[in-house]
């Protein structure tokens, strides 16, 4: 069990203005990177990996890992050239779940609520999550998944699912990264003056999130794609909704990811509702009872509000996570915690990240102590 004793309700509670404070803490809180590794250590480090790595090295507590693309280097789909954020090639990607498997259980999303009610995890358990609903999920990840007897967690959008819009960033890294940075700056600088919008690509596709203004840059996005390069959807960027009915038959869970990954720090009370229940009416439509859980779209603290902790106060039974960092020392409904692997690639890199991860957990932890 976890050693942490917290005051009840300290981090979930109707008086808690500053929500998310725990998801906000944690991300202030930065690993430092490390120094090199000399020869002579990487080579106690693997004399000592038989008694130096495992479950005793990590506190018990659910370890939620979230991924987006998994891509196959040498096989490159036309956008998976140009949106490299947050990918992971299927080997790297294996190599990753290897390395969790020899510590740790893994563990479905839908099972958190009872593990917790039992009295939370006696060891380190893992959970493996994808967002956005990329189409490599199913063709490259899922066999590496399958394989290994893991129920991943996939959150999904109907507007993604149904074709009818594709996630901006993707169509800003392909029109940055094709030659078209300087008409889709055009364009934003036309709508939003007040902006000093950079022609250069990699500013340029840096902008389009860091001066994010709801409904207006996905709108503004996708009609400058339409224009220079035609319909959105034949990149074919996202699972539809028979792929996605496909992974829920395979063992998948299938989660709320709202209807059309808007920023919901950008929405009020009434629009969060709407976006998180009609997505999921939508999948029920489609035969698809999501498991009750909410993923923030981008997923840090800046990208929620108080309107969405009030939607998730007025429904007990849902679940929220984000995407900052973070491992699960305690239950926390409307905080959980995940967290990227990065690139690590061996059992020592990734051992690095996990333990980082509950550093700075830990350090979180404390911190929201002593200003109480």
């Amino acid at each position: 069990m976890t050693n942490l004793t917290l005051p009840p309700g300290l981090l979930d509670r109707k008086n808690v203005i500053a929500w998310p404070v725990l998801q906000r803490t944690i991300e202030a809180s930065v690993p430092s990177p490390s120094a090199p590794v000399s020869y002579w250590q990487r080579l106690a480090n693997q004399l000592r990996q038989p008694i130096g790595l495992g479950r005793e090295a990590l506190p018990p507590g659910v370890y939620i890992l979230v991924y987006h693309s998994v891509v196959d280097p040498e096989n490159r789909r036309e956008w998976e050239r140009y949106y490299r954020k947050g990918e992971v090639s299927v080997s790297r990607f294996a190599s990753q779940l290897d390395a969790m498997l020899e510590w740790m259980t893994p563990i479905a999303l839908s099972e958190l609520p009872t593990l917790w009610q039992r009295g939370g995890p006696e060891q380190p358990r893992f959970a493996v999550t994808f967002d956005d609903g990329l189409r490599n999920n199913l063709h490259l990840a899922h066999p590496v998944l399958k394989a290994r007897g893991i129920r991943p967690t996939v959150f999904v959008n109907a507007a993604f699912a149904e074709g009818r819009e594709v996630l901006f960033r993707v169509l800003a890294a392909v029109l940055t990264g094709s030659g078209c940075a300087a008409p889709l700056a055009a364009a934003l600088r036309s709508s939003l003056p007040q902006i000093p919008w950079s022609e250069d690509p990699t500013q340029l596709f840096n902008q389009t999130k860091g001066f994010y203004h709801v409904h207006l840059m996905e709108r503004i996005v996708h009609q400058i794609y339409r224009e220079l390069r035609g319909d959105p959807a034949e990149l074919r960027v996202h699972l539809n909704v028979a792929e996605i009915m496909h992974l829920q038959r395979e063992g998948w869970e299938i989660a709320n990811h709202t209807a059309d990954h808007r920023i919901l720090s950008c929405l009020n009370r009434a629009e969060v509702t709407q976006t998180v229940v009609s997505n999921a009416a939508f999948w029920q439509n489609q035969g698809i009872d999501l498991i009750p859980c909410l993923g923030y779209p981008f997923g840090l603290a800046a990208d929620v509000n108080r309107a969405v902790y009030d939607h998730l106060l007025e429904n007990p039974t849902l679940h929220g996570f984000f995407a900052g960092g973070g491992v699960n020392l305690i239950d926390n409904r409307t905080e959980w915690l995940r967290f990227s692997l990065g690139q690590a690639a061996t059992q020592q890199g990734v051992m690095a990240v996990l333990k980082g991860e509950v550093v700075r957990t830990r350090s979180a932890f404390a911190h929201i102590l002593s200003v109480q």
